[in-house]
C-alpha cells in the first residue's frame, strides 16, 4: 500500500434523532449501537455533572475489536436533538481516525 492509499474502515453509521438510533445496517446492529451509546451518554453525563460541563455534545468508546463514537450537531445534547454515531469495526485511536478520515475525504 503506497502512503497516499487509504484503506477503507469496517464502518457502520447511525442517525440520532426523536430519541431513536436508525441506521441502513440492520436492526441488530442498531440495537447494539443503542445500547452502548446509552451507556456511554450516561457516563458522559455523570462526570459532567461532576464537573459542572453539562451534557457531551460526543463521545468515544474504545474496545478491543471496536470504537463507537456519536455526536450531536449544534442543535443541542438532549436524547431528542438531532445526532450522528459510527462503529467502526477496529480498535482506532481518535488521532489516527481524523487522520484517516482527512486522508479518505483528500
Amino acid at each position: 500500500m503506497s502512503a497516499t492509499e487509504v484503506l477503507p474502515l469496517p464502518l457502520q453509521l447511525f442517525t440520532l434523532k426523536d430519541g431513536l438510533v436508525a441506521s441502513d445496517s440492520g436492526q441488530e446492529a442498531v440495537n447494539n449501537y443503542a445500547a452502548d451509546f446509552q451507556g456511554l451518554r450516561h457516563f458522559g453525563l455523570k462526570i459532567g455533572e461532576c464537573l459542572e460541563l453539562g451534557a457531551p455534545w460526543c463521545g468515544t468508546l474504545q474496545e478491543e475489536d471496536f470504537t463507537l463514537n456519536f455526536a450531536y450537531f449544534d442543535a443541542g445534547t438532549d436524547p431528542q436533538d438531532p445526532g450522528a454515531g459510527a462503529l467502526i469495526g477496529e480498535r482506532m485511536p481518535m488521532f489516527e481516525l481524523l487522520t484517516r478520515a482527512n486522508s479518505m475525504e483528500a
